[in-house]
């Protein structure tokens, strides 16, 4: 197995550049003592070293690979590897060690399309079967498609043995120890919704689902589900408590269906125990959208933001993040909608428990700005790229940034201080898809499934 070596170079953008090195060294103006020192260098090797230096270790290790096509699906969890592949008309399910490549197990997952992926949760594996289709008539006379689990599987991560198996979907992530399932009509109606323990599947309460219910999302609140909430297509709303289902209000709120041609309409969400009602598309030569934000318990609405462009809804800490694809990010009051700071950006990710966020940039070459969540004060400028993944445990988070269509940087930024270090890179082809675990990153690319090691 080789370890390619990359030149991420890149000094033209110095922005880009982290404070900090693998080697502990700071950042002055790298590329300046670089040009001094290069010839320099190289003497010392051959006079000191006699020639016969070796380079320490990378920093980043290819450790094992495999073959991969775009027809499967992978996932990682709790230190394994699953993926899903077609084998002669059926599709399997086998899982390998993260960090060595060792087979554990493999199933047969039946005739449910191997595209379909698994999820870890709650120290079970979820795995979806008995596929349904659903057909939309969309606004131009079009037929559009989308696919749903008729059945959910709980399988034993460490074994491949099944669990339970119970008819529906789930909602999402597992809440604890406890899954919110739902069932559909062949329209794409909930019929019947229901809440189940996730190591053996038992009921903790069902009910039917209201008449024409199509959306179903669970309310946190401070960070445990307090709220689940059906809604349909005409914006009546039915709100139950999560923990035994008895039903809390039903109310109505202004909705516009769904265009399944531009995408414009009403979105459901949720942010800090409020509900909240995202108008996108609100003029047809326009991107402009409207936030409206209701109390949950009793659906009076709280306050209302038109936005330039199409807006995004989330939790910042103690506030709620306002942001459009345009760029500009605002942090406002929960309750009132007064902006407390605003920033450039389009996403923000909590992290320190919430108290801080790392904001990305807007631009094409998104930069991570560490700011305290409160107050949106710069705590620290990281590394640019996308998160792969937050290590709560360390206080850090790695970030993967494209140099070119064949070579990427790896970053680590500390979510203390903001610092960040570069890792190093990755070369071998295109990726198309990455995700990062205990210091392990797997990346797809056109034909491969590759794994590194971080460190």
């Amino acid at each position: 197995m080789t370890t390619s070596v990359i030149d991420l170079g890149d000094v033209s953008y110095s922005p880009d550049e982290p404070e900090v090195y693998p080697d502990g060294s700071r950042e002055f103006d790298r590329t300046r003592l670089g040009r001094l020192v290069k010839a320099a260098v190289a003497v010392l090797a051959a006079l000191v070293l006699g020639g016969s230096g070796l380079p320490g270790p990378p920093v980043l290790r290819q450790v094992w690979s495999m073959p991969y096509s775009q027809v499967e699906s992978m996932t990682i969890g709790a230190g394994t590897l699953y993926v899903r592949r077609n084998e002669g008309g059926r599709t399997d399910l086998t899982a390998y060690e993260l960090a060595t490549g060792a087979f554990r197990w493999t199933r047969d997952t039946g005739e449910s399309q191997a595209w379909s992926g698994v999820t870890v949760q709650a120290g079970v594996l979820l795995l979806p079967g008995d596929e349904k289709t659903i057909e939309i008539t969309t606004d131009d006379g079009g037929m559009i498609g989308y696919s749903y689990a008729g059945l959910t599987i709980a399988v034993d991560p460490a074994t491949g043995r099944t669990l339970w198996q119970r008819p529906g979907s789930h909602y999402g992530e597992a809440m604890a120890d406890t899954l919110l399932m739902y069932e559909r009509t062949a329209a794409g109606r909930l019929t019947w919704i229901r809440l189940v323990r996730v190591r053996d599947g038992s009921t903790v309460w069902e009910r039917r689902a209201p008449e024409k219910t199509d959306t179903v999302l669970v309310q946190m609140d401070g960070g445990v589900p307090a709220r689940v909430v059906t809604g349909t297509e005409e914006g009546d709303l039915t709100v139950l408590r999560y923990d035994d289902g008895t039903q809390v209000f039903a109310g109505s709120v202004p909705w516009r269906p769904m265009s399944y041609t531009t995408g414009a309409g009403s979105n459901l969400g949720s942010v800090t125990g409020r509900l909240v009602l995202i108008d996108n598309g609100l003029d047809v030569n326009t991107d402009r959208g409207r936030v409206t934000v209701y109390r949950t318990d009793d659906l009076t609405p709280l306050w209302s933001r038109d936005t330039n462009g199409w807006a995004n809804v989330q939790d910042c800490g103690p506030l709620v993040c306002l942001s459009t694809m345009a760029g500009g990010l605002e942090a406002v009051d929960p309750e009132t909608g007064t902006k407390r700071w605003a920033m450039d950006g389009q996403y923000a990710a909590e992290v320190g428990g919430g108290e801080r966020l790392l904001v990305s940039g807007s631009d094409d070459r998104p930069k991570e700005t560490l700011v305290d969540a409160a107050t949106g004060e710069v705590i620290g400028s990281g590394g640019s790229g996308g998160v792969l993944y937050q290590d709560a445990e360390r206080g850090s988070v790695t970030l993967l940034r494209d140099l070119d269509v064949s070579r990427s940087a790896v970053n680590r930024i500390d979510t203390t201080t903001g610092r960040s270090i570069t890792l190093g890179g990755m070369g071998g082809g295109i990726r198309r898809f990455c995700v990062g675990e205990q210091d392990r990153i797997v990346c797809t690319t056109d034909d491969r499934l590759v794994v590194t090691a971080v460190g």
